[in-house]
């Protein structure tokens, strides 16, 4: 172990399981234990050599006295995880981004640029993959360590997310485990961070497309946003409807996936169908509101029925599509701003019936709690990641949990429920 002085060297291994979203979706009551068995294997790779700093049961965050330790730790967790006999449907891959750099010790935490790089060389992996900093391959070669049954290649200087400079990420790689994986998460590949695109590379990877139904009572809107959301690859407009209740018919006969729905139409308005469409619907189907001024009168009773969240009608082409994919993937069509503008103003004046904790909190760690405030405050994933020292794919994660353990759609409800029930006020800091 290190000695705990105020500033020290120290070699920093962050993991995280690749895909844990979609497998949480796909596994649900089964995918406890199946992370509870990953925690143990993991765990048991550095037993004795490191010290555990944090962690959520598919992300750890390690410290070591010596690179070598870190290694060490990586290529026994990597074989474990390979040899173990997951259940069938099962394709565990972890990535793993090691580090060593100074850091400061900061009561039982670690802080500095260093703790910052090891994450996001971790975010810049695929699942089964080590990645090594430069500084951590010429500490391991100046030891004159003899590197058995595994081999570095280097993979040439990588922006990082967040870091202004290129910096060289070498790969280890193990005998008898797979080598081969696709271009690194950078800056200069794309994605900043493999946290950024995971639900979209799922997607991807299950060969399905996003479904979209368009409700809105002008034949002229309908027809504009066909135009443009049939334009991409991987959505398919399955329908369209002129009003509420023919929505709510549709729906149920064609499954989409987002149903983009206009607040006000005859007969029955958005509202009313999206309340309807949710309570029935305990599938997937999301519902993304269609609005014609930024701060429409019922955009609060909206997200109160179930909806994802709200775009206004003269939104640009890039932004409707980008914001279909996003709330297809279970994330929140709110922006940062937008959501502590819309609740703010809104949450100010609910039921006092309804200002009550609901006892699923319970069912929460102290840490996801934590993040759901953070969620309810307006924070991005990223500035969570910052808040709470830890990746961005940690922070989406969490997030997961808490809409599984509250049994909601996504992170809009969420905010919701925090100011609803009390835990959090607006314009609380």
């Amino acid at each position: 172990m290190m000695d705990e002085t105020s500033t020290a060297t120290v070699t920093f291994l962050f993991s995280d399981v690749e895909g844990s979203t979609a497998l949480l979706r796909k596994l649900r009551d089964g995918y406890s234990a199946v992370m509870g068995k990953h925690e143990e294997l993991m765990r048991a790779a550095w037993a004795g050599s490191g010290r555990e700093l944090d962690a959520d049961g598919d992300s750890f965050f390690v410290a070591f006295g010596r690179p070598k330790q870190a290694v060490d730790a990586a290529v026994a967790a990597q074989r474990a995880l390979a040899e173990h006999d997951w259940p069938d449907g099962v394709d565990l891959r972890v990535r793993i981004g090691i580090h060593t750099g100074e850091a400061s010790l900061v009561g039982d935490q670690y802080v500095g640029l260093a703790v910052h790089r090891a994450a996001r060389i971790c975010d810049a992996g695929h699942g089964g993959q080590i990645l090594l900093s430069e500084t951590t391959r010429s500490l391991l070669v100046d030891e004159e360590q003899e590197f058995e049954h595994f081999e570095l290649y280097d993979l040439g200087p990588q922006v990082l997310k967040d870091f202004d400079r290129p910096v060289r990420i070498y790969q280890l790689t193990i005998d008898g485990l797979p080598g081969e994986f696709p271009d690194l998460r950078t800056a200069g590949h794309g994605a900043t961070t493999l946290a950024d695109r995971q639900d979209e590379l799922t997607a991807a990877e299950e060969g399905g497309g996003v479904r979209v139904m368009i409700v809105d009572d002008q034949a002229l809107v309908r027809a504009g946003f066909r135009m443009i959301l049939e334009a991409e690859v991987d959505i398919e407009v399955v329908g369209e409807a002129s009003d509420g209740g023919q929505a709510v018919d549709e729906c149920g006969r064609l499954k989409p996936d987002v149903v983009l729905m206009d607040v006000r139409m005859p007969e029955m308005d958005g509202i009313e169908a999206t309340r309807r469409l949710l309570g029935k619907d305990k599938g997937e189907t999301k519902v993304v509101m269609l609005t014609t001024f930024d701060m429409d009168e019922y955009v609060y009773d909206a997200l109160r029925a179930g909806a994802s969240g709200f775009m206004l009608k003269d939104v640009p082409p890039e932004q409707l599509v980008d914001g279909i994919r996003a709330v297809a993937s279970g994330d929140a069509l709110l922006a940062p701003s937008v959501t502590r503008r819309v609740i703010e103003e809104f949450v100010r004046r609910p039921p006092a019936s309804v200002r009550t904790l609901p006892a699923k909190l319970e069912d929460l760690t102290a840490r996801e709690l934590e993040v759901l405030k953070l969620v309810a405050r307006g924070l991005s994933n990223a500035e969570i990641a910052t808040e709470l020292f830890v990746s961005e794919t940690t922070v989406k994660t969490h997030v997961a949990h808490v809409l599984m353990k509250l049994d909601i759609r996504d992170r809009v409800q969420a905010v919701v429920l925090a100011y609803e029930s009390g835990l959090i006020q607006p314009g609380e800091e």
